[in-house]
């Protein structure tokens, strides 16, 4: 569901120092509520993004956003932990800010929380942990789009910052709180957002200022800190792979660690330090998940139980509520009338 909360199309100008004109569009914001994980990877329309529930229960998630000009501030918010795995545009940076979390994040490995800046543009796309009750800022910047030279300039020396490969890049406590406040009453306060929405100054200048800002927190953050990814992280991606790719969903740790050539204790090390599950429970999680995508295209709860390993279809219904909060026959009605 969405709510409109200002939808103005018009385009203005201003002119800079040397007269000439910049185009402006007026920004809008609008609300976009998701009661499913899949449903919400859509809502970052640019980030061609696939989203796992990791976590049992029903879900629960947001999207607020802002858009002004070649500028989007948003928030998201998820109440269930889930692999996100997606990739944006060679002309878009993206970057995030985690605002609350019952746990760590990973991005690509690295370790994420209140005081990282997590980056998530970049040509080789990223893959992304996120625990239960997870709450981010995120600034997205289409280059191509921002008419204003100096922003310009800024967003040019922004993306030679971020081209060394971090993922996640610490930043001074005080900045980053200093910046979730700025995000977080540009999106939520009665005032702000309509001060920029109406004047094309304000919304240059909350532009150029917001860039700066980053730019400013870069420069000065320490970047000769450990860039390690985190231990393991090429084998929860792996295993995530397997699930959605071979013809021959593994079903068992004991399959995983051939097809992996890993062992048993790797596995388990790997699942319990970057997601929080045992092997067992990841596996399950991710074919539940696949399961549930399935339901969009097929006309049986039997065949997508056993396309995924679900042998006893029993069984599978009880995990299946037990993760989702409904059964799958219901899952399947739903999609059926929504694809007529």
């Amino acid at each position: 569901m969405r709510e409109e909360l200002i939808d103005k199309d018009a385009r203005v100008a201003l002119v800079d120092r040397h007269g000439d004109a910049i185009p402006v569009r007026r920004p809008d914001r609008s609300i976009d509520h998701s009661l499913d994980v899949h449903h919400q990877a859509t809502l970052l329309r640019a980030w061609d993004q696939e989203y796992t529930q990791l976590r049992p229960g029903v879900f629960n998630g947001y999207v607020r956003t802002l858009h002004n000009g070649g500028i989007k501030l948003f928030s998201e918010r998820m109440n269930r932990a889930v692999f996100q795995m997606g990739a944006l545009p060679a002309n878009r940076l993206a970057f995030g800010l985690p605002l609350y979390a019952s746990d760590t994040s990973r991005l690509c490995g690295e370790h994420g929380d209140k005081n990282s800046l997590l980056v998530f543009s970049g040509s080789s796309g990223f893959e992304f942990f996120s625990p239960d009750e997870f709450e981010f800022f995120g600034v997205e910047i289409d280059i191509d789009t921002a008419a204003d030279p100096t922003l310009q300039t800024m967003t040019q020396t922004l993306e030679s910052l971020i081209a060394c490969g971090r993922r996640s890049i610490p930043l001074a406590p005080r900045r980053a709180a200093k910046l979730g406040r700025l995000l977080n009453a540009t999106l939520s306060e009665e005032g702000i957002a309509e001060r920029i929405i109406d004047s094309p100054d304000h919304a240059v200048a909350f532009n150029r200022g917001l860039v700066g800002w980053l730019l400013d927190m870069l420069q000065s953050s320490d970047s000769g800190t450990d860039s390690r990814p985190m231990r393991h992280w090429d084998a929860i991606s792996a295993i995530r792979t397997l699930v959605r790719e071979s013809p021959c969903c593994p079903v068992s740790v004991a399959e995983l660690t051939v097809e992996l050539g890993l062992s048993r204790r790797t596995l388990q090390n790997a699942c319990l330090e970057l997601v929080g599950l045992t092997p067992v429970q990841y596996l399950r999680a991710l074919r539940l998940s696949e399961a549930r995508r399935m339901m969009e295209r097929s006309n049986s709860v039997t065949e997508v139980a056993t396309q995924y390993g679900f042998w006893h279809l029993g069984y599978f219904a009880r995990d299946y509520q037990a993760m989702f909060g409904e059964v799958p026959s219901r899952t399947l009605n739903r999609c059926r009338q929504k694809n007529g």
